[in-house]
């Protein structure tokens, strides 16, 4: 399978894990806190709505109608033959100053307390009054009773009704300031409400959204590709089979031509004119011969032949066979031993895939360079599963590979080179596959490529045997 760099390895997977948790987090504390807002200000609406407290505020309207109850009671008195009934005016006293005792209790307002004082300091002289009035008019039976009542009841009656005319508009007034305190309490918990849900919208929005492009792009990334690798092996399959038979037929003829050409050349003294056309076609008959045989290891590829082998005497053996090579073509090749991990492989597949990657580095400096050859020990995920592995790393400093270059360059025949028959890469992946590994690169415009090759680390049990 082949991998780019930007696919999801073993450390993204616990950030994006801790990232999502992380976001859900912040969601449930705010949940929290904006549940225990709306709760405390919804508390204090109702604390502040208690019938009680509508109660309090009615005290003035209550008390006024107690007195006037009080002085309509004593008039029906006054004008009564039966004095000696007066359990209406008694209930009527008994209601006005359990109110004012009531009231005295509760108020905190040094302005209606002091209302409240002054009105219970005239309340006792208007009942005195009252009672006297009432001892005055004691008539004898037969009498008719007078309809007009003494002054003085009447003036203490007026001043009581002037003090709670007092009271109740200092009532009007706290509950005027009471509604506007209870109207911008409800205001600010509507705008409170709007922006929880407002911010619980764009919380719920953030987090699918991190969900989307933490988990299930991936998903649909690394499905597409999957897709991609089962139609290639499709193709593969179908490939191989393809590939036997056309093999067979080319090669025929081409072993008859060798025949002939061998022939013709011997035929032919040393320096005439026809050797040098014998000499491109024998060149071109080997071509063809090395394009079948590319072709038919890429379709059938063999399995390893494998055994455990340190990664970094795999590197040095690859180094040492293209040294002068490269030397030639005014290149530098450096290793970077960072891991000697065992690793079990096919040693000389193995060569081919790394020497195969080292030629494509070395065509891509053509002015000279530097290609590093570096084993290091990684943790990733290969097959599903996140195992321990090493990684070998062919790093160039040429012109790297353009968009278009990478959409296909593991795909059969695909080359950028006049010579190449395009399946250079292809069998790396093959080989690489073989044995269990991947293959990642990433590359960059004129700043070089890197291509990984990722194979598991042999297991103990293989490297005590």
């Amino acid at each position: 399978m082949i991998r780019a760099l930007f696919m999801l390895t073993r450390s993204e997977i616990p950030v994006r894990a801790v990232e999502l948790l992380g976001f859900i987090g912040v969601i449930v504390v705010a949940l929290i806190w904006a549940e225990r807002m709306a709760w405390r200000q919804i508390s204090d609406l109702r604390r502040n709505w208690s019938a009680e407290q509508i109660s309090h505020l009615r005290f003035s309207d209550e008390l006024r109608s107690g007195i006037l109850a009080l002085h309509a009671e004593w008039r029906r008195e006054m004008t009564s033959t039966n004095a000696q009934d007066r359990s209406g005016m008694e209930a009527a006293t008994r209601r006005v100053r359990a109110l004012i005792a009531d009231h005295n209790g509760k108020t905190n307002a040094l302005s209606e307390r002091s209302l409240v004082r002054e009105i219970a300091a005239n309340l006792e002289p208007f009942l005195q009054r009252i009672q006297e009035a009432l001892a005055q008019q004691q008539l004898e039976p037969g009498a008719v009773p007078s309809p007009a009542p003494p002054s003085e009841v009447e003036w203490r009656f007026a001043r009581l009704l002037d003090l709670t005319e007092a009271l109740a508009a200092i009532k009007r007034s706290s509950a005027d300031s009471f509604i506007a305190d209870a109207n911008a309490a409800l205001s600010r918990l509507q705008r409170f409400v709007f922006l929880s849900l407002a911010g619980l919208l764009g919380c719920g929005m953030g987090l699918i959204l991190l969900i989307y492009r933490r988990t299930i792009a991936p998903l649909q990334n690394t499905l597409t590709q999957s897709r991609a690798v089962i139609d290639r092996q499709e193709k593969l399959a179908s490939l191989g089979v393809l590939a036997t038979g056309i093999a067979h037929e080319i090669r025929n003829p081409l072993t008859a031509i060798k025949v002939r050409l061998f022939s013709l050349k011997a035929s032919h003294p040393a320096g005439a004119s026809e050797q040098e056309d014998l000499e491109v076609i024998e060149n071109e008959i080997d071509r063809l011969e090395r394009i079948v045989r590319d072709f038919l290891q890429f379709a059938r590829p063999a399995d390893p032949e494998l055994q455990t082998m340190p990664a970094g005497k795999l590197l040095q053996d690859t180094a040492q066979l293209l040294a002068s090579e490269l030397d030639q073509r005014a290149l530098v090749l450096r290793l970077d031993l960072q891991s000697n991990d065992p690793i079990q492989i096919d040693a000389d597949k193995m060569k081919q895939v790394l020497i195969n990657f080292v030629h494509n580095a070395a065509d891509s400096m053509k002015g000279g360079g530097t290609i590093l050859l570096r084993s290091r020990q990684d943790r990733q995920v290969i097959k599903g599963k996140a195992v321990d592995v090493v990684v070998l790393d062919i790093v160039d400093s040429g012109k790297g590979m353009p968009p278009e270059v990478q959409k296909r360059l593991f795909d059969p025949f695909f080359t950028t080179k006049e010579q190449g028959t395009g399946l250079g890469l292809p069998i790396a992946a093959r080989i690489v596959e073989k044995h269990g590994g991947i293959i990642q690169y990433q590359t960059e415009p004129n700043r070089g490529t890197t291509f990984s090759i990722v194979l598991p680390l042999a297991s103990t049990d293989e490297n005590q045997s």
